[in-house]
């Protein structure tokens, strides 16, 4: 089953001996408007029924991201579907639906993973921990290439709640916070990326 396994964020935390704490991530955001191209993407991918994770991970979230993507276009890399595979036997392994590194866009995965998105339909709870065991995955990829990062974010989101996650020294800070303006949930995207540039 690999990363979907997890279905609350305290299994994640105790097959791993991590930690948790719930706490606001983000005190303040400057707000980004949303190009006309991405308030068009959005309309358009709301016209016919959004009735599964598939159909809301393309249709809203995919162009939500990729319009962050296109600001750091030339310094990140943006990927949609592709597996980290660290420990099937410990469900570390699967595809993730989206996640940035930290160069330049390449046609293959490198290190650093420096955050990650979950699409869930309804069940947020599994989302997060989904999410929580992809991070966990990506903190021990970066470490196997010799480019461990201080934190990884993550967010898991049903295409109107946005969950914001970071991974820090083996403990899982979990925002308190949800997200659903879009202006905001831009603003936190570019807020995480300009962390690591």
């Amino acid at each position: 089953m690999g990363y979907s396994k997890y279905k609350k964020i305290k299994d994640v935390i105790k097959k791993f001996n991590l930690d948790m704490s719930s706490v606001r991530l983000f005190e303040t955001v400057a707000l980004v408007e949303p190009s006309d191209w991405l308030n068009e993407s959005l309309r358009r991918g709301q016209t016919a029924l959004l009735t599964n994770e598939k159909a809301k991970a393309e249709r809203i979230i995919s162009p939500i991201l990729t319009e962050v993507f296109e600001h750091y276009k030339n310094q990140i890399s943006f990927f949609s579907g592709e597996a980290i595979n660290i420990s099937a036997k410990d469900n570390l392994a699967g595809e993730c639906d989206f996640f940035f590194s930290l160069h330049p866009p390449k046609l293959y995965i490198d290190a650093p993973i420096i955050s990650l998105a979950e699409a869930k339909d309804e069940d947020m709870d599994w989302g997060i921990a989904q999410c929580a065991a992809q991070m966990y995955g990506a903190k021990l990829f970066n470490d196997n290439e010799k480019k461990p990062m201080p934190f990884i974010y993550g967010c898991a989101t049903d295409g109107i709640e946005w969950h914001f996650l970071r991974l820090e020294n083996d403990i899982y800070y979990v925002d308190n916070k949800i997200y659903t303006d879009l202006r905001e949930i831009l603003g936190v995207w570019h807020h995480v990326i300009n962390l690591f540039l």
